[in-house]
């Protein structure tokens, strides 16, 4: 038996504990979302018009548009932005760290350590990028539409191009790179976008292969005498498109965060923002072009309405 001064001590606790208690437990749920709130650590390396890191139009590549868009439509997820390049975010991710990278094209070997989610971007494909003045140089390797055989084309050593480091290519390009490798005519480069079009410029190289938002970007930002006009090709074997994702780290953790974009691209509708991010970068011809692709792939899919 407690003596009668410490019942009525104990006694006049109780309630004060009771009180701790239940205030320490209500605090508990929002504890514990505080501690399971997913860090999502974006890795953007410098593309423009992709991803624009710097200058008058930061902000403003299509991808940015995008991560802007996801980013008000998951406050659920912490977002934290990192300029970076795509040797650190391929670096990383093989690390296996969770980061992610919002737009890659997905290729068999960035798989093996790479989620991805569903489409995001919709773009042109790759081209053959060549100088006006040099044109016929490839006449021997288009087709009757105009579209160059790329593999024939690689197999000429006296045509000098370039493969850059940690660059996405199509199958069909992988391809015939793969059979150029180590002879004279392909010469392997950094990850440096603006190299090769100042290299084409100049006429140290003979053609390039890029997507035609950066041709014009970079056209437009060498400011390209006319003598330096560059003209690009559609490649044989290669779709009317182009499909971009997101992609983040293999594992738990980045399906977790790709499971999340994809609810977020369920609920986009016909015609999500990024797509005329997509459009106005490109000049007007392949605008034109763009449109009547977007036009026709969307009344294609089966959700379009």
């Amino acid at each position: 038996m407690f003596p009668a001064i410490a019942r009525r001590v104990i006694s006049r606790s109780l309630p004060r504990i009771a009180m701790v208690a239940a205030t320490a437990l209500s605090a508990l749920p929002s504890q514990c979302a505080q501690a399971e709130q997913l860090t999502v650590n974006w890795q953007m390396p410098d593309y423009p018009p992709v991803i624009i890191a710097s200058g008058p139009a930061k902000g403003q590549g299509y991808a940015d548009v995008f991560l802007q868009y996801l980013m008000a439509h998951t406050p659920d997820l912490k977002h934290v932005v990192e300029y970076s390049s795509m040797s650190r975010v391929f670096g990383l991710m093989k690390q296996g760290l969770p980061v992610c990278e919002p737009s890659l094209l997905k290729t068999a070997e960035r798989e093996q350590y790479v989620d991805f989610s569903d489409p995001v971007e919709f773009v042109l494909p790759h081209h053959v990028v060549v100088r006006a003045d040099r044109l016929n140089r490839l006449h021997a390797y288009r087709n009757a539409a105009g579209a160059v055989d790329i593999a024939r084309l690689m197999r000429d050593t006296s045509l000098i191009s370039i493969r850059q480091e940690k660059r996405g290519y199509p199958p069909v390009v992988l391809d015939a790179m793969q059979e150029a490798a180590g002879k004279k005519n392909l010469i392997q480069t950094s990850d440096d976008d603006e190299g090769p079009f100042r290299q084409l410029a100049s006429g140290w190289v003979d053609y390039i292969i890029s997507y035609p938002d950066e041709i014009n970007w970079f056209a437009n930002k060498l400011n390209l005498a006319a003598a330096s006009r560059l003209v690009y090709l559609p490649i044989v074997g290669l779709p009317d498109y182009t499909l971009g994702y997101v992609g983040c780290t293999k594992g738990p953790w980045g399906k977790k965060i790709i499971q999340r974009v994809n609810k977020v691209l369920a609920r986009t509708g016909k015609r999500p923002p990024w797509i005329d991010a997509e459009a106005r970068w490109l000049d007007p011809e392949a605008a034109r072009h763009y449109e009547d692709i977007y036009r026709r792939y969307q009344s294609s899919q089966p959700s379009a309405k």
